[in-house]
């Protein structure tokens, strides 16, 4: 590795105006080679990557870890979830994903594609009746995509405002008060905790109803596993036993975590798991093909009996019903997951909706009317403004390194936290020629929108067919659609984006 050197660190966030547009102070950070050093509101310094290559590398190297800001001191809102999607590492993330995996795949959001049509189109004739001017945000962008997850998920019409409540709240990076952001998560959870148990017993065609059946389904895998942990176990004793009476030599002291054939079970299991944590989108499932093999040692030699250990008590866990964090439950891990889905796929489809929006109505007026009768068109569109328009307010939650690793020419010791401006990284020049340009046209694959690696959103393939619709829909129903005025700028938000958006036609 290279020498050490640790610069001073700038303040960060960076300020943002209002706007989409990236901060200068991310371009300036990529005219250096490797990550920067910045100081984080609360006074802990962090690297900060900004560059394309050396984010994706980060988001897809295991020696990141992202489970142990869960242990950090730091100012908090309220404490990390041990089991939430975000906060854990594999093999743990592996497991808790798995449903998630089997039931929110690509198949299911393109199915879904002509109800999320009919959604976006009558989202647009409530406006268009309505009348102009009107706010797209409450009256379009807001709207549809709450309608598709809580339909998704299952969630009756009467209670979506109670969900918007809700997410608005814990969403909030300072317009909520601690108190309020614990009535919203404890409210939150009991209403999913009682649908989930109404869906055991009244099943339907919605995401909760697979989610279960996928979670019992890894139950009886693991219990299955569970029996043959145990045949093997018993297995290999009455072996050593017989083979330490026989006294033959060396041989005398194999174990079953020595049998190539167990072994080969074992690292079997852990494909199959891995597998099932693969990302279901062509896209991403393109990205991870080409990543770099940045992980280091700890990912790839694990010793037999460690593995197999952990395969029998995560098969274990799995089997009973119980969750691996000390007082959790299968259920509490369910609860978690559909409200990961739910906020996932509202608060973010919603932002991004109206951004995509603004910025074509405002940059490239002529390309809305020409997607209504183009879907070719709407997808190229849709991917490069993924691209184009960067979400977050500020980088990516921290990960923090489990070992010294080099990013980018730069030594990271363990324990530091690395944060992954992916808006910036999306629009390196690098990787992407003339990056402040919207051409649709250009090769967008492996964008990092999504994210990447592990924590790659598991709803991707469904917000691209909502993005994609609802763009449509608003070209379709609205033809002449134009701003009314300067939109209103969110505030104290994770996500950027207009709080209202007015329109006219």
């Amino acid at each position: 590795m290279t020498a050490r050197r640790v610069p001073e660190p700038v303040a960060y966030p960076f300020h943002t105006r209002d706007g989409l547009g990236l901060a200068a102070a991310y371009r300036e950070a990529q005219r250096t080679a490797g990550p920067i050093r910045v100081q984080l509101p609360y006074g802990e310094p962090a690297w900060l990557v900004t560059r394309y290559a050396e984010a994706r590398a980060v988001l897809a190297d295991h020696r990141f870890s992202r489970a142990m800001d869960a242990v950090r001191d730091a100012p908090r809102t309220t404490p990390v979830s041990p089991i939430g999607l975000v906060a854990t590492d594999p093999p743990e993330h592996t497991r808790l994903r798995r449903p998630a995996a089997r039931a929110f795949t690509a198949r299911r959001a393109e199915r879904l594609r002509p109800r999320v049509r009919e959604i976006a189109e009558a989202a647009a004739h409530r406006l268009a009746a309505q009348g102009p001017p009107a706010d797209l945000v409450e009256g379009f962008a807001l709207p549809v995509p709450i309608a598709v997850i809580c339909e998704l998920l299952g969630v009756p019409t009467a209670d979506r405002d109670r969900f918007r409540g809700w997410s608005d709240t814990v969403l909030s990076t300072s317009g909520a008060t601690r108190e309020d952001f614990g009535a919203a998560t404890g409210e939150l959870k009991a209403y999913m905790a009682a649908l989930l148990a109404q869906r055991r017993t009244e099943p339907a065609d919605d995401l909760l109803t697979a989610l279960l059946h996928a979670r019992a389904e890894d139950a009886d895998t693991a219990a299955t596993a569970v029996s043959a942990a145990t045949a093997v176990s018993a297995a290999s004793a009455a072996s050593a036993d017989t083979a330490a009476s026989a006294a033959v030599g060396p041989s005398a002291t194999a174990t079953a975590t020595d049998c190539p054939e167990t072994a080969e079970t074992v690292t079997d299991t852990e494909a199959a798991a891995d597998s099932a944590d693969t990302v279901t989108d062509t896209a991403a499932a393109d990205s991870a093909a080409d990543a770099p093999d940045t992980a280091g040692p700890q990912q790839h030699g694990t010793a037999s009996g460690a593995t197999s250990g952990t395969a029998h008590g995560t098969a274990h866990s799995a089997a009973h019903g119980t969750g691996d964090a000390p007082g959790t439950s299968a259920d509490d891990e369910l609860v978690e997951l559909c409200i990961a889905l739910l906020l996932g796929g509202y608060e973010t489809t919603a932002a991004q909706l109206a951004n995509f929006t603004w910025v074509l109505l405002t940059e490239r007026p002529e390309v809305l009317p020409a997607l209504a009768d183009s879907p070719g068109s709407a997808e190229a569109w849709v991917e490069e403004l993924l691209r184009y328009v960067p979400l977050a307010a500020s980088a990516s939650l921290p990960r923090y390194a489990t070992e010294d690793v080099e990013v980018g020419g730069v030594r990271v010791r363990a324990g530091e936290p690395v944060l992954v401006a992916i808006g910036a990284a999306d629009r390196d020049g690098l990787r992407y020629p003339r990056p402040d340009d919207l051409d649709p046209g250009r090769d967008t694959g492996g964008h990092l929108a999504f994210g990447h690696g592990i924590h790659h959103c598991a709803g991707a393939a469904l917000a691209r067919v909502e993005l994609q619709e609802g763009l449509r829909a608003l070209a379709r129903v609205l033809p002449g659609l134009r701003p009314a005025g300067a939109p209103t700028w969110r505030t104290a938000a994770f996500l950027r984006g207009p709080a209202e958006l007015p329109v006219r036609w």
